[in-house]
């Protein structure tokens, strides 16, 4: 399962970084995994619909990696 979040990083400075992702679960639910932040769609109704879904995320708890997260993600 996946679905959009924020999730929250410290970049190479030390600041807080967030970015609107694709995050996988495994089979418990819990978060494993997540992608580069993107957008995208084979026609503009596919990206009308990544819009709606990122909104949607943004009512959503925030997410800190590494700390809720159960796997390696490689970004």
């Amino acid at each position: 399962m996946w679905n959009n979040r924020i999730v929250s990083t410290v970049d190479e400075m030390g600041s807080e970084y967030l970015e609107l992702v694709e995050v996988f679960y495994d089979s418990d639910g819990h978060p494993y995994a997540y992608g580069r932040a993107t957008i995208g769609g084979e026609d503009v109704e596919g990206l009308y619909t990544q819009v709606e879904r990122f909104k949607k995320s943004l009512d959503s708890p925030i997410l800190k990696y590494p700390e809720h997260f159960t796997g390696d993600v490689n970004k």
